[in-house]
């Protein structure tokens, strides 16, 4: 069980905040005067679609693409092993699987072949500005080691579901003074940071239910809807997304 939890919902087309909740309990003197959807935590395997969103739009791989999975040192003694310790088992998985059944090692391989630097810009173009470009984070920064905000990795993922469109966020509407006139209405805008298609085929594979369940059974399927659905789980399980 968690001590706190935090959630945001937010309009992808507009970036209007819907619903926000940044901590479980305010009155908690230990945790709960935080806002957790803005205090930057490492998001885990949720950064995983931010680099294999733009590498399929790019073309380096399609959802069919086959990734080795077996443990191996990637350089610096840099050895990530997957989540169920199963790799021996299954030894390669296709891109649709390794990011449905959010697999470490293949997820390495796609950094490494779409380059640290382009996933590097990736996460900047998506708006993840704490990813910076003269830190060497290392092909660690697959598997999500950078700190980032739920509010920023939220307006990320609004463009997936808004084909490849980012929007500015908003926590304001519109402002009335005390006679009920409007003097502030909120100017929505967003901008084209990753192609159409690059952002269907990402979305495509996150709400592929019938992949994802091999793993997670149906505990990550909402009946009835269509759901791009992606988990995170950080250092010693410290966090879960």
């Amino acid at each position: 069980d968690g001590s706190n939890a935090s959630g945001v919902v937010l309009d992808p087309k507009t970036g209007e905040v819907r619903a926000l909740v940044g901590s479980a309990d305010y009155g908690n003197e230990k945790w709960g005067k935080v806002n957790m959807v803005t205090t930057p935590r490492q998001p885990g395997s949720t950064f995983k679609p931010v680099y294999y969103s733009y590498a399929l739009a790019d073309g380096v791989i399609t959802p069919a693409t086959v990734l080795q999975d077996k443990v191996m040192d990637f350089g610096g003694g840099y050895v990530p092993r997957d989540a169920d310790r199963n790799e021996a088992s299954r030894g390669q998985a296709t891109v649709r699987q390794a990011l449905a059944w959010s697999l470490n090692i293949p997820s390495v391989h796609t950094m490494q072949a779409y380059s640290i630097d382009k996933s590097i810009k990736a996460a900047n173009n998506l708006g993840i500005s704490e990813v910076k470009t003269d830190n060497n984070y290392g092909l660690a920064l697959a598997i999500g080691s950078v700190e980032t905000p739920l509010l920023t990795m939220t307006r990320a993922y609004a463009a997936f579901a808004n084909e490849g469109q980012l929007p500015e966020v908003q926590m304001i509407q519109q402002i009335n003074d005390k006679f009920n006139k409007k003097i502030f209405a909120v100017s929505t805008s967003t901008k084209q940071v990753i192609s159409k298609e690059g952002a269907y085929l990402l979305s495509n594979i996150l709400s592929d239910n019938t992949t994802r369940s091999q793993k997670f059974g149906s505990s990550l399927t909402v009946p009835g809807r269509t759901v791009a659905v992606k988990t995170g789980t950080t250092n010693d399980n410290r966090d879960a997304w």
